[in-house]
């Protein structure tokens, strides 16, 4: 498929989704599901104001920091637990936990242990993007061709050249699919460390337009966290 013909069938997808909310929001009461139009007039008065972009710019800060240092510690993991097994063994039983807690109770012990407030939303943004990042590194690593690191064994390759020359050129695919994920992943889970945990960002306007019944504030939120994901994938993770 051409990226033209990419393009238009994504244009009409999008189109779809519209013409499918407006629908719905004609035959139900407009505090459930508020139109298209009527959203975008809420997106329009907060960024007008300072809303908006005071709020985002703590979300982003928090995703940021939370992404980098999970993503980081993902992929040195990773990467060690595929050089060496007994690396991997002792670090299986860390990640079955980290990958079977369900994300809510990583940020209820979160906030027991740290209170409310951003080193809390971005520990539960780490912690919760860490395991994505460490079973694609590691499965890059596996998936490397064992006749390559024999090759480097068999010349002698400094651990430096066998890092550069072999590991980081293998799992470079497995790792941006691992990092698009982690960036998804961690859109959710700052947004609901701010919901119970924090009294800033933008999952906190969204859960006070969520109690005050303000539905055109609260899907204008939506919006401007689908465009903050698709700053991210279509501004850095796929050009990279």
């Amino acid at each position: 498929m051409t990226s033209r013909a990419r393009l238009v069938y994504t244009v009409g997808g999008v189109v779809a989704l519209l013409v499918v909310w407006e629908l719905v929001s004609l035959v139900v009461d407009p505090i459930s599901v508020p139109s298209p139009a009527a959203t975008a007039v809420a997106l329009a008065d907060l960024a007008w104001g300072s809303t908006l972009w005071v709020e985002l710019l703590i979300t982003l800060k928090r995703l940021v920091v939370g992404l980098a240092v999970g993503v980081a510690a993902g992929w040195v993991l990773g990467v060690l637990a595929g050089v060496q097994p007994r690396v991997r063994a002792f670090l299986e039983p860390l990640r079955w936990v980290l990958m079977t807690i369900p994300a809510v109770i990583i940020a209820g012990l979160a906030m027991l242990w740290f209170g409310l407030g951003d080193f809390t939303v971005m520990f539960i943004t780490a912690v919760i993007v860490l395991p994505t990042m460490y079973v694609n590194t590691l499965s890059g690593v596996l998936a490397i061709d064992p006749r390559l690191t024999e090759m480097g064994r068999v010349y002698r390759f400094p651990r430096r050249l066998m890092l550069s020359e072999i590991y980081l050129p293998g799992i470079a695919s497995p790792v941006l699919a691992g990092l698009t994920l982690a960036a998804g992943i961690g859109v959710r889970a700052v947004v609901l460390g701010e919901v119970l945990g924090a009294m800033s960002g933008i999952g906190h306007a969204f859960s006070r337009a969520n109690s005050l019944l303000e539905t055109e504030e609260l899907f204008a939120w939506i919006g401007v966290l689908l465009a903050l994901l698709a700053a991210m994938e279509f501004g850095a993770l796929r050009p990279l």
